[in-house]
């Protein structure tokens, strides 16, 4: 199948004589950690689940023997919808004995969504949980396999529940004898194919090497000193760009140790840091607030954490200062799937840059903002952020028109955010282009707004839609999750805090809407396309009327 793969013979030699970019493989760096740390745990979940690294080999080779039996060659995509549990350990490493594309899937997707995926990727394999969050997967067992016709197999990863049909992971471990050697395969490889939110629309295939992948995490540990001696707590679920690469890979990298948390509580995840003594985390910045909540009502020890990084969404720069306040150094981390990660703040750095930037670029990673034509503007003035670097996705897969649209032929991936740089090559994001809202000429960045919003004593959550208005194009509307829904609070009362806050009267919010929750993905980004599907409804209905 022709994958659409965009990377040119140019963009590889620059990378390899930088040192970016080489021979081994995430197999060749998994092994050494085998060699180095055999008997220290590298995972542990809330269940209890934990291995070491002579133990995780050892499972891995026998799931990659399962996996050649069934007739999985290099190349071939093994699809994974597990939570955060360390099982999910087991089958990345098995398909980077094998050679597979790995391709993690979130847990909330359910057939239709799912067979869109499986059918995209041609999937070989697919391994999903007996039972999570009450629902039982065991249904896809008859419903994908007619309509999907590259798969050969599916198995149950059990926890609590057994499963009386199909083929468990558990029985793999108990059945076969480990791989005897590891197939062989390039650098260049496919290594992994990760699915984007779809907040808009439908998910596109994100393509990352092996090399893509390495760079990426080597980047990301050293601009924060990560280590072997690390303990790192991942509450994001694993299939996202976060869990995937900062969790899982970057702990096969290190040598270090990961906690899973398959379902975000913020009292749990204080739990772990205290328990399992972690040295970092990383998040959406909803899991910041609630983390920061409930310190406020109960201590824990969580002196071990040296920096919990934070991103998927703007960070508001007052919960940087209100985190510091309680203890905790909350850093900014900025990227995309496609480019994971390329901007964040230093340990070194001045304080103010942490709290009022984005953070700088990565090692190896080139930014640049840039206009309508795609022309660099300069320090100070707002643009498209684009970054480029050995972390930069190859392709979205099978799509070449929105590979094109979004990658260039010099490498760049133009992300769609708003952005401006300072004269010291810190950047921080306004927005997303498609995000503004235009009010009689006037653009409203709806980040903005929110963070205003969320300087409210009495909101707890914002996300701020654009609604239809036919004199003036667009308003602003404020979908808002209360901390005291007894206490209310009324637009007046919104607009009377923006006037305190002395903002300018266009990008006060004209309308509010109280919500007990606001929809998110599963990486905790909130689907805004539901937000101003419901106000567009709203209004039709009142005109009708």
């Amino acid at each position: 199948m022709s994958l659409g793969i965009k990377l040119s013979e140019a963009r590889k030699r620059e990378y390899r004589q930088k040192g970016y970019w080489g021979d081994a493989t995430l197999a060749d760096y998994w092994n050494m950690s085998v060699l180095s740390f055999p008997d220290k745990i590298a995972v542990i979940d809330v269940q209890g689940s934990q291995y070491t690294y002579a133990e995780l080999n050892e499972a891995a080779g026998k799931t990659a023997a399962y996996l050649k039996e069934v007739g999985v060659k290099p190349g071939d995509f093994v699809s994974v919808q597990l939570p955060g549990w360390s099982e999910f350990v087991i089958i990345y490493v098995a398909c980077m004995k094998v050679g597979a594309v790995l391709n993690p899937i979130l847990p909330n997707l359910r057939e239709g969504e799912l067979t869109y995926i499986l059918n995209k990727c041609e999937s070989k394999v697919l391994f999903i949980p007996s039972l999570f969050r009450k629902y039982d997967y065991t249904r896809f067992l008859h419903s994908l396999m007619p309509n999907v016709p590259s798969l050969e197999a599916i198995v149950f990863v059990e926890k609590d529940s057994k499963v009386e049909v199909g083929i468990s992971l558990e029985q793999i471990l108990h059945t076969y004898s480990p791989l005897a050697q590891d197939s062989k395969y390039s650098a260049d490889d496919l290594a992994a194919v990760l699915f984007t939110s779809g907040t808009e629309g439908l998910p596109k295939g994100v393509m990352l090497t092996h090399n893509n992948i390495i760079a990426s995490e080597k980047a990301y540990a050293a601009r924060f000193n990560l280590t072997y001696q690390d303990v790192i707590l991942m509450p994001a679920p694993i299939a996202h760009a976060t869990g995937f690469h900062h969790g899982v890979t970057a702990t096969i990298l290190l040598g270090a140790k990961c906690v899973f948390q398959d379902i975000f509580k913020p009292d749990i995840s204080l739990e772990l840091i205290e328990r399992e003594k972690c040295t970092c985390g990383n998040g959406a910045t909803a899991l910041v607030y609630d983390i920061m909540r409930t310190l406020k009502n109960r201590e824990y020890n969580i002196s071990s954490l040296r920096f919990f990084l934070c991103g998927g969404a703007p960070v508001p720069r007052h919960m940087v200062k209100n985190a510091m306040d309680m203890g905790i150094k909350v850093i900014g981390v900025y990227g995309s799937t496609e480019s994971v990660p390329h901007a964040a703040a230093s340990l070194n750095d001045p304080l103010e840059k942490f709290i009022y930037t984005d953070g700088k670029p990565l090692p190896g990673v080139e930014i640049k903002i840039v206009d309508e034509l795609r022309q660099q503007v300069p320090a100070g003035i707002q643009g498209e952020e684009a970054s480029r670097g050995p972390n930069v996705f190859v392709g979205y897969l099978k799509e070449p028109g929105l590979t094109n649209r979004a990658l260039d032929d010099e490498g760049w991936f133009y992300s769609g955010d708003l952005c401006i740089m300072d004269d010291d090559g810190f950047i921080s994001i306004s927005g997303r282009k498609k995000d503004i809202i235009i009010r009689g000429g006037e653009n409203i960045s709806s980040s903005e707004v929110e963070s205003i919003l969320l300087q409210h004593p009495n909101i707890l959550e914002a996300a701020v839609v654009g609604m239809p208005d036919k004199r003036l194009g667009e308003k602003t509307c404020a979908y808002l999750v209360l901390k005291d829904c007894e206490q209310g609070l009324t637009i007046e009362e919104v607009q009377d805090f923006f006037m305190r806050m002395n903002i300018a009267k266009y990008k006060f919010p004209e309308r509010i809407e109280i919500w007990d929750q606001l929809p998110r993905t599963e990486s905790c980004k909130i689907k805004k396309y539901i937000l101003r599907e419901d106000i567009k409804n709203q209004l039709n209905l009142s005109v009708v009327g």
